[in-house]
């Protein structure tokens, strides 16, 4: 390592450079890798033991080997990049203690970045960022989960660069890069860099004395990375599209980043951005939260900390009145733009709705928080309803972990019982040749199998409650043939979509019963037929 002083350039030695590792590596931030990665462990058990994943985890993994063209049509060419780490081997056992670690590295940086002192902050950091169920949301995309681990890492890195790295125009070229390669990764997780941007400049400007002028020089700085990195992830992404002759997928809002669509939507995607917000904490459309009371426990946080930041204002300290005006203004306002800025993929990407595998960003209020009412020795009884309140949210978010490995553990053992009583009745079935052509018009443990259990009331959400088996057409072809091939060492054939279309569309298909009645298999037109809905998804 070599470090500049003056002219000129003085080598540091390995045992230098581990000094000020050491130093810079200190118990908070060994509190918050340490809780991070034994808190991981112990949520995340199920994980590394048993083989779940959410449908497209099923759809892509195991026979998963590198991002392909869809991923490349997504602008996410960084999967390919970031898949080297576990090199393409999609097996929850290695992925997730990947994940693991990287969230835990993650959580070091966080804790760097709002320059932690109480060591209930770093601890409840660490198990915060491991136990939210948007981690694991994104670890059961075992195909993705570490390139999507790698990308929030970059992320906080885009915001580590500028506010902490010792060479200021070095880290903002650095910073952009990482935003650059976050971008390639997943579009989704710029909330992350935005959202920590607008909540460690509200920090800087609560500061007693603190400069208006340097928290606009950090902002700036980070506009300029961010545009700088986004102009060139565009550039990387049209040459790439160009050079393999793929055109840009329209999934998702994915084809709608341009000025003209921002612009022409943005009172509706502002709004959805608070709404998604409002969600995430207080219902249970992104994530599960009254069954659990957790929309309590936030309620509490939120008000300690409006409590705090109203306090705060009014005793901040400034060189006069003017100044303390701004900044009552100006933080008020960054406020009201935190949710926009976590949600930051609502207004960029039109269309777009946030849902638990896109909503980690969301978890960063809580160390803000933290760093917040640490930063501003605030009454020691509004610290304590806070520190509660993220005690019981860890406390929930742990129990909403297990419930949603219990639940896909009881998922998949029912597809697994039900997938044996449908092959065994095909092959009895008159007129059935090995050679078939199979078709399964429908979803095991959809239709015909309804779930009355309260444990699916308790999982992260609707994630972890979904079938094994895809919803779409392509999505349950692709999951039939992967999960046979796994898990009952089988290669099936399935039917062509034309001859899918017109047999599902028929009469004689509306004349069956649904499974597992006698008549819920036929042979039609030389294709084995099992109803397993009324209607089942079409490829057209």
């Amino acid at each position: 390592m070599k470090e500049k002083s003056g002219k000129k350039i003085k080598v540091i030695s390995p045992e230098i450079a581990l000094e000020k590792f050491l130093t810079w590596f200190d118990l908070n931030k060994r509190i918050a890798l340490i809780t991070a990665i034994v808190v991981g462990i112990i949520t995340h058990i199920t994980m590394m033991t048993e083989t779940i994943m959410s449908q497209d985890g099923i759809w892509n993994s195991m026979q998963y080997s590198r991002a392909g063209d869809w991923v490349i049509a997504l602008g996410r060419w960084g999967i390919e990049l970031a898949g080297r780490l576990n090199n393409f081997v999609a097996i929850p056992s290695i992925t997730t203690m990947l994940c693991l670690f990287l969230m835990a590295v993650s959580t070091v940086f966080i804790v760097d970045i709002f320059n932690f002192k109480s060591k209930y902050s770093a601890l409840f950091t660490g198990m915060i960022m491991v136990v939210s169920p948007c981690l694991t949301a994104t670890m059961l995309y075992v195909y993705t989960s570490v390139a999507y681990c790698v990308n929030m890492l970059l992320a906080i890195l885009a915001i580590w660069f500028i506010y902490k790295f010792k060479y200021k125009k070095i880290g903002i070229v650095i910073s952009a890069l990482c935003f650059m390669f976050s971008l390639s990764i997943y579009q989704s997780y710029m909330g992350v860099t935005v959202g920590l941007c607008i909540m460690l400049s509200i920090i800087e400007l609560l500061k007693d004395n603190s400069k208006i002028k340097d928290v606009f020089i950090n902002i700036g700085k980070i506009v300029l990375a961010v545009l700088s990195g986004g102009i060139l992830y565009y550039i990387l992404t049209m040459l790439i599209l160009n050079l393999t002759g793929i055109d840009m997928a329209t999934y998702k809002g994915a084809e709608s980043f341009g000025i003209k669509e921002i612009f022409a939507s943005l009172g509706t995607n502002i709004l959805n951005a608070y709404k998604n917000f409002v969600e995430f904490f207080f219902k249970d459309v992104i994530v599960y939260n009254t069954n659990y009371r957790r929309d309590i426990w936030y309620t509490l946080f939120f008000i300690g900390f409006i409590v705090t930041f109203i306090v705060k204002l009014v005793k901040l300290k400034v060189e006069s009145k003017k100044e303390k005006i701004f900044k009552i203004v100006l933080s008020s306002l960054m406020v009201l733009l935190m949710p926009i800025g976590l949600n930051i993929i609502n207004i960029i990407a039109v269309g777009t709705e946030i849902y638990a595998l896109t909503a980690t960003q969301m978890i960063l209020v809580i160390p803000f928080v933290l760093a917040l009412v640490e930063s501003l020795e605030i009454l020691n009884s509004i610290k304590w309803i806070i520190l509660i309140s993220c005690m019981c949210i860890c406390g929930t978010y742990y129990l909403s972990d297990s419930a949603s490995y219990s639940a896909l553990k009881l998922t998949y053992n029912q597809a697994y019982s039900s997938t044996m009583r449908v092959f065994d009745r095909i092959e009895t079935t008159p007129g059935y040749e090995k050679d078939m052509p199979l078709l399964l018009a429908g979803i095991i443990g959809n239709n015909n199998y309804p779930r009355t259990m309260n444990l699916y009331g308790y999982t992260i959400g609707e994630l972890a409650n979904n079938t094994v088996f895809h919803g779409t057409y392509g999505g349950q072809i692709g999951t039939w043939i992967n999960y046979m091939r796994v898990f009952f060492g089988l290669d099936i054939q399935m039917c062509d979509p034309d001859t899918y279309y017109r047999i599902v569309t028929g009469e004689d298909y509306k004349d069956m019963e649904m499974f597992p009645a006698e008549d819920s298999i036929r042979i039609i037109d030389g294709v084995v037929v099992v109803k397993l809905s009324e209607e089942p998804p079409l490829p057209y």
